[in-house]
């Protein structure tokens, strides 16, 4: 069981908990009496910013009520200035008023975190408290990240319809282009996303009708690692060729670090198809998150999101083989 002792041990560990660095986020964690995390659920806030903003925060407290917390920590993680507030993390915090006990708000922002509300220096100094380091074994099982990608969807009903007729839409397009053309620009797809700004429920559901081909889906994963375009193209054609081999070692991982800023940018990307999609539509973006977390030595990580996709989609084989390289690794 995970307690938590603080807000400031929680900003912490958060990232462990959804299995990634949230950013331009509302997360809430709720607790059970004891301070037992009982869920974490994630909310981007433009989403809570948007007309149906107030019914998806309705959304969280009505899931805070079904899991009986007894105290909801509502974090803001935003780059806006700390004198600003944010809209989006008020707006969850008032709704899960009706629902919860008790109810703290915090903002993150820059390695720091303050209650926006508390005037006493001495909680919160100017600028707020760094946040600590977190503990190197907090006892999170993926528990916590299996709950938040199998329950909490962050999009409205509408959004992931959106994204399901997009998926099929796309699907489609394969008989048209032809299987190399659709791989073609579906790998192109992916490479766009993850240098543009935002993206909406039917690029996610095209997107994640790409990787659903496993030559899409390992293209998509190669083209992290910087200087390798003759691997991804390699890939996604189906050659198992020397470029393919200069990148990847042994046990799935590469031979060089992938692009820090483009491997945060697919984890966002990624989320965003688990916050849309559901079943084998889903499986694939699970199944590379936990690939994601296998190339940082996450290991807990890569065996939660490794579960998400094998529960999405019984068998899933990339799911299958990075749990297998965890358990052949040593101990987690």
């Amino acid at each position: 069981m995970t307690v938590i002792t603080g807000p400031g041990e929680l900003v912490a560990l958060v990232p462990r908990m959804l299995g990634f660095e949230p950013a331009d986020s509302v997360v809430t964690v709720l607790l059970g009496d004891a301070g037992a995390v009982l869920a974490a659920l994630r909310v981007d806030r433009r989403d809570l910013l948007a007309d149906d903003g107030p019914d998806l925060a309705l959304q969280v407290a009505a899931q805070a009520a079904r899991d009986g917390a007894a105290r909801a920590l509502v974090l803001g993680f935003t780059d806006e200035p700390a004198d600003r507030r944010c809209d989006a993390l008020d707006r969850v915090a008032d709704a899960l008023a009706d629902t919860v006990g008790e109810v703290g708000s915090w903002r993150v922002t820059a390695g720091r975190y303050f209650c926006p509300d508390c005037t006493d220096p001495r909680c919160c100094p100017p600028g707020g408290r760094a946040v600590p380091a977190a503990r190197p074994d907090p006892g999170l099982d993926g528990r916590w990240r299996r709950a938040w990608a199998r329950d909490l969807r962050s999009a409205p009903a509408e959004e992931r319809r959106k994204s399901v007729r997009a998926a099929r839409r796309w699907e489609a397009r394969a008989s048209a282009l032809g299987p190399a053309g659709w791989r073609v620009r579906s790998v192109e797809t992916w490479l766009v996303a993850l240098g543009s700004d935002g993206w909406n429920a039917a690029l996610l559901g095209r997107i994640a009708a790409g990787l659903a081909d496993v030559r899409v889906r390992d293209a998509a994963l190669i083209a992290l690692v910087p200087g390798a375009d003759a691997a991804v193209a390699e890939a996604r054609d189906g050659r198992d060729g020397e470029a393919v081999a200069a990148v990847l070692g042994a046990g799935l991982t590469p031979r060089s670090a992938p692009d820090p800023v483009r491997s945060a940018r697919a984890r966002e990307l990624l989320a965003g198809i688990l916050d849309h999609l559901a079943g084998e539509r889903a499986a694939p973006a699970a199944a590379m998150l936990a690939v994601l977390a296998w190339w940082t030595s996450d290991r807990d990580g890569a065996v939660a999101w490794s579960e998400v996709a094998l529960e999405l989609q019984p068998g899933y084989r990339l799911a299958g083989l990075v749990r297998a390289l965890v358990e052949t690794s040593g101990e987690r």
